[in-house]
């Protein structure tokens, strides 16, 4: 007799429950999908015992009698007949397993009603067995009680995380099934709590009844869903929702063209929010990947990638209001799910949470924090004392109108003449110069660029529709524009306009080079000399040419036309340090680009004329980009109504 058997068919059900049902989130995934597919228009789950013990019921179009029993049988479904339905799935169960898996795992009473029948049946499960079967008076729909999953695979069951992570996941399930299906009721309670509760009454209404007011504030539409601005920025990709036919899936491939779609207006280490939803032809991409049905392959991902990636940017050549922070006077408490175990642990529940039952709005006092400056920055010195300019005299605004924006930006780059910034004398000690009215002359020593070539877009002047107040603290820029206050970051707004010009500049092939008299020296190490070697002909592009000069030295023999505010080496040194980070996302020739832009763009803490200022906020609005190249806004706004709030007036 051979070795090899069959498996009984208990141990294969089990087996199959080891890969479809994971911990309690993977089954309430599994049971909400099949209160989905039967049309269901309001779901209620309630968990208990972390996890192990959940109801879940539906008002979705019931199963017959037959249809109960068969239901718990593996491979036995209603979505799918022949191997083509496969490949043209509608629905979101199609295999068969979900019940049959978690009724081997658990005690299951399972009771079930259409509208045509008189009653209502139900039958319990034990281990996959059904052992008793009664009619029940019930309403439309059916109701799933699971108890003590994983009672007969104790492996399994000594693997369940505690209970706040275990909650934490089920949350996190339930808030994503939600947000695809905003027509539908969704209500869960973990141990007697709601903590999920969305009324089915459309997209706008989900997202603030999942999340919260400033959310839904800060998200902007668009034709493929939702994108958050940098208000809504996070330190992980957790919040990057994307759904392809009403599936919550994770697919790398749509999660890069989402942050490729933002690049640039991201910092370091912070991710978008973003609601992306897909309908693709169901031929197009295969679910049938992984059990979990998470994980999908598209047939054109390339196709697709150009798609998503396209659409986010459209909305982003808009990007004033996205990236752009508005101080208010009041702004909407957000919790992050990250944090949601610690809030599940015992203890009394939050403030916040009971304010959300109670369908009351928590609003706290807007607080601003100074940030850390990115690496552009330089060490701004001490706050000199000086004597404060008398004020000029104020306009008295008879009617005040509410303030509301128009954009007034178009969306191509409009090039302009760069006119440099001139070459300040020290001022004396204590001193600080903000206003000066003379225009200054050109320093002799300062190239000027190229002229515009018959082939790049006319030079074309956008009206002027700001006027710059003055500076403060040496490092921002105030403005007056539309109504609002504006405040710009000086060293940024330098860093996006040099970084655009030079973009242009190269792409155009038109970076100049010039020798030196001197060649300039430099002492490498071992990782710096392989980036040099590794990115020779690249340097050479952007006009630094690089010849070895004994054991990990070099000498730089030629550098760019360009107006180095720090010295060659610093920045020379910058770009090798750009290089040797893999971001995965930037490509070397930008890495460049942002280190020369970055280095040698004005510091805080310079001062800064008049006429110098209206250059750079006016060279600003023609670029019309509001992030520097690391993602940092350039812009903070104070609306009028807003600062007539803090003064009473309103």
């Amino acid at each position: 007799m051979g070795r090899i058997k069959i498996l009984d068919e208990t141990v294969s059900n089990i087996i199959a429950a080891g890969e479809v049902v994971e911990n309690p989130a993977s089954m309430i995934k599994e049971l909400l999908e099949n209160s989905l597919d039967a049309g269901s228009s309001a779901i209620r789950i309630e968990v208990r015992n972390s996890g192990r013990d959940v109801t879940i019921s539906d008002n979705g179009v019931g199963m017959s009698q037959d249809d109960l029993f068969l239901s718990i049988e593996r491979h036995a479904t209603s979505k799918i007949f022949t191997k083509d339905d496969i490949f043209n799935l509608h629905t979101y169960g199609f295999r068969g397993e979900a019940l049959a898996s978690i009724a081997s795992v658990s005690k299951v009473k399972l009771s079930s009603k259409r509208e045509e029948d008189e009653g209502g049946n139900s039958i319990t499960v034990l281990g996959g067995k059904v052992t008793s079967h009664k009619e029940r008076s019930m309403n439309r729909g059916t109701e799933i009680e699971v108890r003590e999953l994983f009672f007969n695979t104790p492996a399994r069951l000594k693997f369940l995380r505690k209970k706040g992570t275990e909650y934490a996941k089920i949350k996190e399930i339930v808030l994503k099934e939600a947000l695809v299906s905003p027509e539908v009721a969704f209500t869960l309670y973990l141990d007697g709590r709601e903590v999920i509760k969305t009324s089915g009454r459309g997209m706008q209404n989900t997202i603030l009844e999942l999340f919260n007011k400033n959310t839904l504030k800060n998200l902007v539409e668009f034709p493929l869903g939702y994108l958050g601005n940098l208000e809504l920025t996070r330190a992980t990709r957790d919040h990057i929702y994307t759904y392809v036919n009403g599936r919550y899936v994770k697919s790398a491939l749509l999660e890069k063209a989402v942050i490729d779609g933002y690049y640039t207006k991201l910092t370091k280490g912070r991710y978008p929010f973003v609601i992306i939803f897909l309908q693709i032809d169901p031929h197009e991409v295969d679910v049938n990947v992984h059990p979990s049905k998470k994980v999908v392959k598209f047939s054109e991902g390339n196709t697709i990638y150009e798609e998503v990636l396209e659409r986010i940017k459209e909305v982003m050549e808009e990007d004033e209001e996205i990236v752009s922070p508005v101080l208010t006077t009041e702004s909407s408490t957000t919790i992050d799910l990250s944090d949601f175990a610690d809030l599940l642990g015992e203890g009394e529940k939050s403030s916040s949470e009971e304010a959300d039952e109670e369908g009351v709005e928590t609003v706290e006092e807007t607080s601003w924090e100074a940030s850390q400056p990115e690496e552009g920055y330089e060490k701004r010195p001490e706050k000199a004392e000086s004597t404060p300019e008398k004020p000029g005299p104020s306009e008295v605004m008879e009617e005040r109108k509410p303030f509301t924006y128009t954009p007034t930006f178009k969306d191509e780059v409009i090039k302009t003449e760069e006119i440099p910034l001139i070459e300040r004398e020290e001022l004396p000690k204590g001193g600080r110069e903000i206003y000066r009215d003379e225009v200054p002359e050109e320093p002799q020593s300062v190239e000027r660029e190229k002229p515009v070539s018959a082939t790049e877009k006319p030079v074309k002047k956008r009206e002027k529709d700001f006027r710059v107040i003055g500076q403060f603290y040496n490092s921002y820029i105030l403005v007056e524009r539309d109504g609002t206050l504006e405040i710009y970051d000086q060293h940024i707004v330098q860093e996006r306009t040099l970084y655009e010009e030079l973009k242009e500049k190269h792409y155009n092939k038109s970076i100049g080079k010039q020798s030196m008299l001197v060649p300039l020296k430099f002492s490498l190490d071992y990782e710096e000399k392989r980036i040099v070697d590794e990115h020779r002909e690249l340097l050479d592009e952007f006009g630094f040419e690089v010849e070895d000069f004994g054991d990990r030295e070099v000498l730089l023999r030629s550098a760019p036309v360009f107006d180095f505010r720090t010295s060659i080496e610093n920045t020379f040194r910058y770009m090798i340090e750009m290089l040797r980070e893999d971001t995965g996302i930037v490509d070397f020739r930008e890495k460049i680009l942002i280190s020369m832009s970055c280095r040698n763009s004005i510091k805080a803490g310079e001062p800064l004329n008049h006429r110098e200022m209206e250059i750079l906020i006016e060279k600003l609005h023609n670029i019309g980009k509001y992030t520097c190249p690391h993602g940092r806004p350039i812009i903070v706004k104070l609306p009028l109504e807003e600062l007539e709030k803090k003064f009473k007036r309103r």
